[in-house]
């Protein structure tokens, strides 16, 4: 997380402070986004099929002018009450940030990082009870709507991004000692990443990234990307 956080300082002024959810958030943003460029405009030139293919149904594989990154927001510590202990539930919703496509493939991969992160922390900072209200108020005229952003995901080029690197997922010791290995995701579907916490023997965080295959091999040959990875499964 230092190497992430330096590789970003110099772009930014002085009074803003980046959290590690901010410049991971930029930076999955970054490399799905490039990846799903990449994928799709292989795709549509494999064969003649698909050259055929794209030019029946041209809105299918036209390049796409934006990405669309929807950042889980947890609702408890925006709400005075519900951070108390008697309270329980999944209170997130998730608030989205838009970027190009044009801009997400900069040369310049810090000084786009250090931009993005920015933008997240903007994103962040804006909700508050009112923004939540509003949300609540949307969600009962309409309790289908709570499924839109999980929906848009698989039709769109688009990042769910959930952050659980916060909970104490390593403090469970039942007498044997706490656990090697903890994931509390049982559930995968496409453009969909989890933030987790390592083992306290380890540094950094966890990232879970579900995608299709072709776009998940683009990630492997991000250069950007692999220099801030140390394994890959």
């Amino acid at each position: 997380m230092n190497r992430l956080h330096a590789s970003v300082r110099e772009h930014l002024s002085s009074d803003i402070r980046l959290s590690d959810n901010d410049v991971i958030t930029a930076l999955l943003t970054m490399t799905v986004a490039q990846s799903e460029a990449e994928s799709k405009r292989d795709s549509a030139s494999a064969s003649y099929l698909s050259s055929l293919a794209s030019y029946l149904f041209p809105s299918m594989y036209a390049p796409d002018s934006r990405f669309i990154t929807q950042v889980v927001i947890d609702m408890r510590p925006r709400l005075n009450g519900l951070s108390t202990a008697r309270y329980t539930g999944n209170t997130v919703f998730s608030s989205c940030l838009v970027n190009s496509m044009k801009s997400l493939t900069s040369d310049d991969s810090q000084q786009l990082l250090a931009l993005i992160a920015t933008n997240v922390r903007q994103l962040v900072d804006y909700v508050d009870p009112q923004y939540i209200g509003e949300f609540v108020d949307t969600l009962h005229k309409d309790p289908t709507w709570f499924m839109g952003p999980p929906t848009y995901t698989l039709t769109k080029p688009t990042l769910l991004l959930s952050n659980q690197s916060r909970f104490p997922l390593y403090h469970a010791d039942f007498g044997n000692g706490i656990p090697t290995w903890v994931s509390p995701v049982k559930t995968y579907f496409p453009n969909f990443s989890s933030i987790l916490p390592t083992h306290p023997s380890s540094n950094g965080r966890i990232i879970y990234i579900c995608m299709n295959e072709r776009a998940m091999a683009k990630i492997l040959l991000n250069k950007f990307w692999m220099s801030f990875a140390d394994m890959v499964y």
